[in-house]
């Protein structure tokens, strides 16, 4: 009978040596005089186990400080100089070893960058544990994180105790003219006191006093630093100067402070306050997005539930524009991901640790290997009077050297990796953008490689110190070929298949999901159709009648190009854009006062613009010149709108409204068209209800234009036709659409390829792990198979000997991995699209294509050993 393993480790581990063996055999004879009862037996060693720890401790310190410090610096250089000859010598050992980690630690200091842009970066705001995000939800039209209007923020900040200041601000584009062409500069729009509040201060004049964002004030803006730099030199002199911005001249102030620079606010060029007047704002235009510094003393939970009251006692006051809206708060940090973006970073991160840990199995196959060629180099150490301790510490020396130039070498991996992704998404991800190799993302690094050879190194150096050193001075084979050893290296090879399964299965779904979304049917012809964004500005055009007028003439004149077959209107680009999500009230159906209302998406186009984007007409008629201003008021609806809410197929004629207001007017339906996709993954189609532009002229539109010429040729006359309307109109991202349903989705196909990448590099790992393990033991029993031959045996029975060897290697990591696979499938039901998340497709064919690799690795060693000559190996052995 032998002491519990654990706590005998647990004693050897921290008694210095020279008291090791004294004091284990005394615990040994304590443990042997307390048999046959073995549990009392066992109870007394983990005791004096357990007791021994403090004194160990102390025996070690005191050894430590009676130590020579130099003794210790001689013996750590001797052993890295060592192992980098040792490591020199076995360069295609090296090669290998170093790659793999290399490609491990890169991928997981490349994710770490992206996760350090979202979790650990620092925020444009000090004391950012008081600060906290309003958002409104609307379950019936399912917005999650939606914003707030105007007049719902005058009335929280005034009734509003748990917050020493609200600020808030919006999105905004103005038309800069007075250079050579009018230029679209973009920024934002914010209350005077967010600087203050957020703790910033300007780069150079001043911020926003109080009272320039009240009505009447006198025109002011901030400039970015990237703005003042590149369009003024940063030139100093600039500040008091005036920006004509749509047509309006405003006061330069001040250069907004860099710190500000986050996310999609690094995109700002120019900055101007949000003017505070209660009657200029819509209660249903919900696009602030505020944020509010906490009192002191008021908890979150508080603050909370004070939001949540004053939003019911606005839906009470406005249930035409407030009813089913609900204002919540949260802590900054928790409002920057949604509920999906949090499990796609945690499957990344997750992923990434399967990587690290499979590259690590490798690693530690190849260093078992390795360690039975080096039995006869550590069984003459370990004569000579080597420790065991010390013969470890040298194993180590030499994984950590692995790690550390593995590491050096994944930086450069981890930066390549952050230059793809922003490749792949073409620059529109803000998070790929800021994801950069920083000091937290260094020493992150630095902890991996420092880590690492205990994940890979430790096991070996363990294994290949407990020699025989007898039968490894007279043969070197000591160790390294017995069954423990075997049996570690098999456990590594199936729990490389098990992760390698996993990240193959996760792979899979993603890659069906957007194989998916990329196939649905489109409802238009978006080959040769090309898109351009308008955005008229409000003192020049205002609303109504100069905007249908400029429309017309432009829509005119891009027609007449002659390489464009047709042009129209449009406020969204199908597949790309939204549109407005609204509640839609169908006349004669009656509704109290808290049902939902049918969501649906309201977009508005010009007369023919089913035809140019040859979306097919299947009831009633499109949209006509006798729709204009002044015609009764008419819509025409999509077919999944049409089947959703008229079953029996009588929509036509029908009239429907929007909102709760019972003075708004009730449009009569005119015609059904065929369905177009819809702009998420999760929307087959989109539940449309088109307006004629002619009745709901808008500011900012989408100029679609058909043509066989590309983009890039059609551009340069696109321009000239919409600045022979108005010289100072700018023209903003003509592109194909084509070009910006890729670019919607470039985020998907980022991470996509990520998880293709993971997945391919572990079935390879999975794959050289296979096939190391039976070549090793092919060569470890080739006198067994020579004189299984010489006996008669045939080559087909031995070649089925070995792979059923490395079938049962295979299928527990085929079962352990499936496991694991159907355990995190659960986390992607809310991500996938078209399939579930336990595909019985894709968890059948991802086994399928391990068992074939699994297979091919088998097959090489088991040819080589039916190919060996029988007596050459009886007459080596």
């Amino acid at each position: 009978m032998k002491p519990p393993r654990l706590a005998r480790l647990l004693a050897a581990l921290l008694m210095p040596p020279s008291y090791r063996d004294e004091h284990l055999g005394d615990l040994s004879e304590g443990f042997h005089r307390l048999l046959p009862d073995v549990r009392a037996a066992r109870r007394w060693y983990r005791r004096q186990a357990l007791a021994s720890i403090l004194p160990a401790l102390r025996m070690r310190g005191r050894a430590l400080r009676d130590s020579d410090p130099t003794l210790l610096m001689r013996s750590l250089r001797q052993d890295l100089l060592y192992g980098l000859r040792s490591l020199a010598r076995s360069r295609m050992f090296s090669v290998v070893a170093v790659l793999t980690l290399a490609l491990a630690i890169g991928v997981n200091t490349s994710i770490f960058s992206l996760v350090n842009v979202i979790v650990f970066a620092d925020l444009p705001m000090q004391e950012v544990e008081t600060a906290t995000v309003l958002r409104t939800r609307n379950p019936a039209l399912e917005v999650e994180q939606g914003g707030i209007s105007l007049p719902d923020f005058l009335d929280v900040s005034e009734r509003a105790r748990s917050f020493e200041a609200l600020t808030a601000l919006a999105d905004d584009q103005w038309v800069l003219t007075g250079a050579d062409v009018p230029t679209r500069v973009g920024g934002y729009r914010i209350t005077a006191n967010l600087m203050e509040a957020w703790g910033l201060q300007p780069l150079a004049g001043r911020g926003f006093a109080a009272g320039d964002d009240r009505p009447g004030a006198a025109p002011v803006a901030m400039l970015s630093q990237g703005f003042w730099q590149s369009q003024f030199g940063g030139d100093p002199a600039i500040l008091g100067s005036t920006l004509r911005l749509d047509g309006v001249e405003h006061t330069i102030v001040g250069v907004m402070d860099p710190r500000i620079g986050f996310a999609e606010f690094a995109l700002a060029q120019v900055w101007a306050p949000l003017p505070l007047e209660r009657t200029g704002g819509r209660r249903d235009a919900r696009d602030l997005f505020v944020v509010g510094r906490l009192r002191p003393g008021v908890t979150q939970a508080q603050a909370t539930e004070e939001v949540a009251g004053i939003s019911r006692a606005l839906q009470a006051e406005h249930p035409e524009t407030n009813a089913g809206w609900a204002v919540g708060s949260s802590p900054v940090r928790d409002a920057l991901l949604d509920s999906e973006a949090k499990i796609v970073l945690l499957m990344l991160v997750l992923t990434v640790a399967f990587v690290m840990l499979i590259a690590c199995a490798n690693v530690a196959n190849m260093l078992l290997a390795r360690a039975t060629v080096r039995q006869r180099e550590l069984a003459v150490r370990a004569a000579l009077g080597a420790q065991r301790g010390r013969l470890i510490r040298q194993l180590l020396t030499e994984s950590l050297v692995l790690s550390l130039v593995a590491a050096a070498l994944g930086i450069g991996i981890a930066f390549g990796l952050n230059r793809a992704l922003v490749a792949i998404s073409r620059g529109v991800e803000a998070i790929f953008r800021m994801a950069t190799i920083d000091t937290r993302v260094l020493l992150f690094t630095v902890g991996v490689a420092l880590v690492a050879p205990a994940l890979f190194g430790l096991l070996p150096a363990l294994k290949a110190s407990r020699s025989d050193l007898t039968s490894g001075l007279r043969d070197g084979r000591s160790g390294g070929g017995g069954r423990a050893n075997r049996r570690a290296r098999g456990v590594l090879v199936s729990a490389q298949v098990a992760l390698a399964l996993c990240l193959m299965v996760v792979a899979g779904l993603l890659a069906r999901t957007v194989y998916n979304s990329e196939t649905r049917v489109q409802g238009f012809e978006r080959q040769g159709l090309v898109a351009m964004e308008l955005d008229l500005p409000a003192d020049r055009y205002g609303n109504g009648e100069p905007q249908r007028i400029f429309y017309r003439e432009a829509l005119t004149r891009v027609a007449a190009i002659p390489t464009v077959q047709g042009a129209a209107l449009s406020t969204v680009v199908p597949g790309v854009d939204a549109g407005s999500r609204r509640g839609m009230e169908i006349e004669g159906r009656t509704l109290g006062p808290d049902d939902p209302r049918p969501p649906v998406l309201t977009v508005t186009v010009s007369e023919g613009a089913f035809d140019v984007l040859r979306i097919p007409l299947e009831r009633g008629r499109g949209f006509e010149t006798r729709d204009h201003g002044q015609a009764p008021p008419v819509a025409v609806l999509s077919a999944e709108v049409a089947r959703r809410w008229w079953p029996e197929g009588d929509a036509l004629g029908q009239r429907i409204r929007f909102g709760t207001d019972a003075n708004s007017p009730w449009l009569t339906i005119v015609g059904i068209v065929g369905d177009v996709l819809g702009p998420n993954a999760e929307e087959a189609v989109a539940a449309y209800v088109y307006l004629p532009f002619e009745q709901h002229p808008t500011a900012t539109a989408r100029v679609l234009a058909r043509s066989d010429e590309p983009p890039a040729a059609l551009a340069d006359p696109l321009r000239a036709a919409v600045w022979s309307v108005d010289a100072d109109q700018p023209v903003d991202r003509i592109r194909s659409v084509a070009t910006a349903q890729y670019e919607r989705a470039a985020s998907s196909y980022a991470l996509i390829t990520l998880f293709v990448a993971f997945a391919l590099f572990a079935l390879a790992m999975a794959a050289l792990g296979i096939y190391g393990v039976m070549s090793y033991m092919v060569s470890q029993r080739r006198a067994e198979i020579g004189l299984r031959m010489a006996l008669g045996a045939e080559a087909g029975a031995v070649h089925r000997m070995i792979l059923a060897q490395g079938g049962r290697l295979l299928a527990g990591g085929l079962v352990v991995g499936l496991a694991l696979a159907l355990m995190l499938s659960r986390l992607l039901r809310s991500v996938v699209y078209g399939i579930s998340a336990t595909d019985p497709a894709t968890f059948l064919a991802v086994p399928t294509v391990l068992v074939l690799v699994a297979v091919a690795a088998n097959w090489v060693p088991a040819w080589r050993a039916t190919r060996s000559d029988p007596v050459s190996a009886l007459r080596e052995e």
